[in-house]
């Protein structure tokens, strides 16, 4: 079971603080994604156009949303910090890093126990410092994690329909991991790495 492979990798220093839980499937549609994309192209993140893990290199709308439909599972991890400046963007960032690579990690360790699995965080994915994207494919398709907003998620609406509270703090900030998934044995084999797009065409 999933909770077999976060248990093992509780035992590293890095989850401290992390909470973890299997919820329901997002269930994003073309409003959501058309809402999703908007925000994206406003590029408060700086991710936009720059990176194989968000708009537009995560892929075409429709081929997103057939990835997420693809699986059967998810979970959710979660990890709040008090008392932190927001205006701090190197501390933003390397938070923001470490939860990323924790996300990257736990995919990882699905993979290797023969599940097919996904990993999706906050901003653009920073696997290899500069990425490839538009001009060559992505070199590491399966250590890629993606914007979850790249998907259609609002993430309000979708944690709040599985009764998790989200919202924005001026005195912190809480930080989400989703992890899409199959059990081993499953037969799916689609990825995010089937998913890659090329815009040069």
């Amino acid at each position: 079971m999933i909770e077999d492979v976060w248990k093992d990798m509780a035992a590293d220093p890095a989850t401290v603080g992390y909470s973890f839980k299997r919820i329901g499937l997002p269930s994003p549609n073309a409003g959501s994604m058309s809402k999703c994309r908007e925000l994206c192209a406003q590029n408060l993140c700086g991710a936009y156009g720059v990176t194989w893990g968000c708009p537009p290199g995560a892929g075409a709308e429709a081929e997103c949303l057939e990835l997420i439909r693809s699986f059967s599972r998810a979970a959710i991890l979660i990890k709040e910090y008090d008392g932190i400046d927001l205006k701090d963007r190197e501390l933003l960032k390397r938070l923001g890093s470490g939860h990323q690579e924790l996300c990257r990690r736990f995919g990882n360790a699905l993979r290797k126990e023969g599940y097919q699995a996904s990993a999706f965080s906050d901003g653009g994915c920073g696997y290899c410092g500069e990425c490839t994207y538009p001009d060559d494919p992505c070199r590491y398709p399966d250590q890629r994690v993606s914007s979850i907003a790249s998907y259609g998620i609002l993430m309000d609406e979708y944690m709040g329909s599985q009764g998790i509270d989200f919202k924005f703090r001026d005195d912190g900030m809480t930080l989400y991991g989703l992890i899409m998934y199959d059990e081993p044995g499953s037969g799916n084999n689609i990825s995010e790495a089937d998913n890659q797009t090329d815009d040069r065409q």
